[in-house]
């Protein structure tokens, strides 16, 4: 009797610890489905914001522009006043002369008999200054003609600004809306992925994931090349008249530059360096520069963008070919300003600071990648 009673107890005690590695089971795969969907819906958020924000960006580019314009515009008109006041004392004055001489001055001198040379020479005299008189008028109504059209540029620039500065305004109260809702999500995301202890599994995931789209990317790019040069050698050989594709060249050869010259993507605070530990288990595989969302990064050298989007665990990443198997990684942006396929040159906008991927800091997240492995890129910075 004791052995059933004691192997009912085991048979109960199993059936305990099985219903706890099944209820176990059952939570971690509502946190896996609650963080695959809270990255979903972060994804979403952080897509809508670099459309908002790209779109403001492009707003305040016009608005610089509009506002030089009107600076412009102002000078001239100030420049054009005073062409008109000073062509309107030359002609005040050649007005008094004309009154002084007037036409009784031909008769007086037909009438007393004048020498006749003397006459053509007055006469001529009486002639070039009608001829600068009107020319006088002409350039005056010039002058006024111009200021004007300069005014109504003006007028015309000025409601440009006007709407600009509306439309700003609306984009602006959008993309705080939009950042607010996206500053809930990427809490709740930080906080299931501190709660279910998923952010070492969540962060390589997220660099395996970036390598696999970064290799993908890189293939891509090199078939296109290698079609776009078969299809120029096969249009030299058929001595083709018609226009063929220009094959891509990244100019600046990026594997000749020296190192230290290469300019930094933006100016900010280093406060993560390649090489430094992430976690007890991981190292940074780039640079994080610490500065305030919105400012605009830029290519360090000429290229081609090969991958333009978003990714779990960076957020907003663009990736440039350089050629010679060197690739530049910009992520945790904001903004993308550039589409996979566009070239790029060195010192070009590519993209806005941010904290995208659920990062707590604003700023950018850099890599320089050889071969497809990260390097570490302060010493082709400069110091």
């Amino acid at each position: 009797m004791i052995g059933t009673f004691a192997w009912a107890d085991d048979s109960k005690e199993l059936k305990n610890v099985q219903g706890q590695i099944a209820s176990q089971q059952q939570n971690l795969q509502q946190q896996k489905a609650k963080l695959k969907q809270l990255q979903q819906q972060l994804a979403k958020d952080e897509k809508a914001i670099s459309t908002m924000a790209r779109k403001l960006n492009q707003t305040q580019h016009k608005l610089s522009d509009n506002q030089a314009e009107l600076v412009k515009l102002d000078k001239e008109h100030q420049q054009l006043t005073q062409q008109a006041k000073q062509q309107q004392a030359l002609l005040a004055e050649q007005l008094r002369a004309a009154y002084q001489n007037g036409r009784h001055d031909y008769l007086k001198l037909l009438l007393n008999g004048q020498d006749s040379t003397e006459i053509d020479r007055l006469l001529h005299y009486y002639a070039h200054l009608n001829k600068a008189r009107a020319q006088a008028l002409q350039q005056l109504a010039k002058t006024q003609q111009q200021l004007a059209n300069n005014h109504r540029q003006a007028e015309q620039s000025r409601q440009q600004l006007n709407q600009l500065l509306a439309r700003q305004q609306q984009e602006q109260d959008s993309l705080s809306a939009q950042q607010s809702k996206r500053a809930a999500t990427a809490k709740q995301l930080n906080n299931a992925l501190d709660k279910g202890n998923q952010r070492l599994t969540s962060l390589r995931q997220a660099a395996n994931h970036l390598d696999r789209q970064i290799k993908a990317a890189q293939e891509k790019a090199e078939r296109e090349r290698a079609e776009r040069e078969a299809q120029e050698r096969a249009a030299r050989r058929t001595g083709s008249s018609g226009r063929t594709p220009v094959v891509a060249k990244l100019s600046g050869n990026f594997a000749g530059l020296k190192k230290g010259t290469l300019p930094w993507p933006l100016k900010g605070k280093l406060i993560q360096k390649f090489g430094s530990n992430r976690t007890s288990q991981l190292k940074w595989k780039g640079l994080f520069i610490s500065a305030p969302a919105g400012k605009e990064i830029k290519a360090i050298a000429n290229g081609q963008v090969v991958y333009a989007d978003w990714l779990n665990g960076f957020g907003m990443v663009m990736v440039i070919e350089h050629g010679k198997g060197y690739m530049s990684l910009y992520g945790h942006n904001q903004s993308l300003l550039l589409n996979p396929g566009d070239k790029v040159n060195a010192g070009q906008p590519i993209a806005l600071s941010g904290d995208s991927g659920a990062q707590n800091k604003t700023g950018l997240y850099f890599e320089i990648r050889y071969q497809g492995s990260a390097v570490n890129p302060l010493p082709w910075l400069k110091s």
